[in-house]
Order: C-alpha cells, then sequence, then structure tokens
C-alpha cells in the first residue's frame, strides 16, 4: 500500500526565502507570523501546506521552529528561545499603539493637498521596537509638498507633547508627480515590500493607482501585491487642491534648511553615541523629502542578496 504524496514540499528556493525573510526579521528584531511569512513567499501553498512541510525539511526544521503562531530561532538543546515571544508580543502592541497615534494626527493633518498619509516602517509591519519613531509616507498635491510639510512639523510636535506619542518623522515625502515616477520605475524588493505593508489612512484611491503604476512588484511579492490592490478597491480620489510654486519655493528653502539642520544634529548625537545604525542621509527637493538610515541600507544589501522576493 503506497504512502500519499505531501501537497507540498519546500525546496531550494523556498528554503532560501524563508531563510532570508527570517534573518531579515531578525534583523530587525522582530519575528514573523506564518501567515506573514506565507505572504512574502512565492511558495504555491497554504498555511497548512507550509507547516506540514515544515517538519520535513531537515536543514529548516533545525534552525526555526513555531510557536505561538511566531517562527523563533531555536536555541540551546533545540528549543524555543520563550523570551523571543513575548518581545514581540510587546512590540506589536506599541506598533498599534503608533498607528492608533498616527490616525489622531492624520485627522488634523490631512487637508486637500494630500493625495496619500501612511504609516511606513517597522509600525506598519506590526512590530515597532521601543524607541522607534512613527514614520509616514505622504504624497501632496503639486507644489503643495513644503507647506504641508511646515504645517504637519508643527501640528505632530504639539500632538506629541499633548498626547505623550512616539515622535513622528516624514521620512518619505513627496508630490504627486514624483511618487508615480518613482513608482513606475522598477525597484528592489525592499522598496517593493515598504510600499506593500504601508499602512494607509487616507487616499486609497492614490494608493491604488501607485500600485497600478508598480506592476513589477508583482515579481516579488505577488501575494502582498494582490492584497494590496484588493485592499485598496473601492478608495475614490480625494478633493485636492495644488499650491503655489512660489510659496512652495520659498519654503524648500526655509523649512528644508530646518530639516537639513535637524539631521545634521540627529546624526552629531547618533555618532557620539555610537549609534551608527541610526545615521540618516537626507534627499531634499522642491517635490519631495526622504531619510535613509544606515539600517535601511544594510536591509537594501540583504535583500539583494539573500534570496528575497525569489531572487538570488
Amino acid at each position: 500500500m503506497g504512502t500519499s504524496q505531501p501537497r507540498f514540499v519546500i525546496g531550494e528556493k523556498e528554503l532560501a526565502e524563508i531563510s532570508s525573510y527570517c534573518r531579515i526579521a531578525k534583523a530587525n528584531s522582530s519575528r514573523l507570523t506564518v501567515t506573514e511569512l506565507l505572504q512574502l513567499t512565492t511558495a504555491d501553498a497554504t498555511e497548512e501546506d507550509l507547516l506540514d512541510a515544515w517538519g520535513g525539511n531537515a536543514a529548516l526544521s533545525s534552525m526555526y521552529l513555531v510557536e505561538s503562531g511566531y517562527i523563533v530561532e531555536r536555541g540551546e538543546g533545540g528549543k524555543a528561545r520563550g523570551a523571543e515571544v513575548d518581545v514581540e508580543e510587546r512590540n506589536r502592541a506599541r506598533a498599534r499603539m503608533n498607528i492608533s497615534a498616527a490616525e489622531g494626527l492624520a485627522r488634523i493633518c490631512a487637508d486637500d493637498r494630500v493625495k496619500l498619509l501612511a504609516v511606513s516602517g517597522g509600525n506598519s509591519y506590526r512590530s515597532a521596537r521601543n524607541g522607534d519613531d512613527i514614520d509616514f509616507f505622504c504624497v501632496t498635491t503639486k507644489n503643495s509638498l513644503w507647506l504641508f510639510m511646515l504645517k504637519s512639523l508643527l501640528l505632530a510636535r504639539l500632538y506629541q507633547l499633548t498626547r505623550r506619542s512616539a515622535p513622528f518623522c516624514f521620512s518619505y515625502m513627496m508630490d504627486e508627480d514624483r511618487a508615480l515616477r518613482e513608482f513606475g520605475e522598477t525597484g528592489d524588493g525592499l522598496f517593493a515590500r515598504d510600499a506593500l505593508a504601508a499602512e494607509v489612512l487616507v487616499g486609497r484611491g492614490f494608493y491604488r493607482s501607485l500600485l497600478l503604476e508598480a506592476t513589477w512588484m508583482r515579481r516579488f511579492f505577488p501575494r502582498m501585491y494582490q492584497r494590496g490592490l484588493s485592499a485598496a478597491q473601492g478608495g475614490r480620489d480625494r478633493p485636492e487642491r495644488r499650491g503655489s510654486r512660489t510659496l512652495n519655493a520659498f519654503l524648500y528653502y526655509t523649512v528644508g534648511g530646518y530639516v537639513r539642520m535637524k539631521a545634521y544634529l540627529l546624526n552629531r548625537r547618533y555618532r557620539s553615541r555610537g549609534n551608527v545604525s541610526s545615521i540618516f542621509s537626507v534627499r531634499i527637493g522642491s517635490d519631495h523629502c526622504v531619510y535613509e538610515s544606515n539600517r535601511y541600507q544594510r536591509l537594501r544589501s540583504m535583500y539583494s542578496k539573500g534570496g528575497a522576493g525569489g531572487e538570488t
């Protein structure tokens, strides 16, 4: 009597993807759930299939196991490191609180110059470390970026002081033309995952427009890409008001100067504390303001070298 064949087998490609994403999560001091891992991989399997196949793969089962729904490294003696689950639960509770604070700020920041306002970074991945900022991904109408930046910086500071929330960081800001160009150009796996993980607070219609420009993301994360499109289905474009080119240019030089000075002071503080991973560069122009830390650059390298998104 023959034995039935398993519905799914973890091959070399799937092993590379799973190992890569687990390493990337660890580098971010977070842990993935089985559901999240399956969203990232290109494996043609259900969660049940993946779990059934897990024990049959000697390399994978020797390194990781599933504990309370999270994928954790095996400790000494092959047992789970229980503390990892407790830390991850706290990180996820913190992320929920941070997203709630972001929703509160969005209600007072988002006007008719805002095409899209979303939470990005660790909070959008549902796992925020102690001390993490609340990062925003924002898209404004043309010639409105720096007026919105001025307003948002003031309101964010006031909100943080009165509600005692984590600090807000407007780390990825662009006007609509620049955003459509950037999403339309083929990017890397890290850019795709960040964009697809974004927690959209305002502007689902425009977010869907960005994803439709970025069909290249499907190659990295087919499940996440389809889920993003489905979640934004039915979203309508917001009423909008374009800004003044002259005012935007003036604020770019004045508010932009403040941003550069603040970045310099923060980086000097990070260097004095030996916190090299948090040191960041600022790309700034009349239509964009983007922060990129050393930690982010390291993650990009991990995505390009580790087989993430189906690449080797």
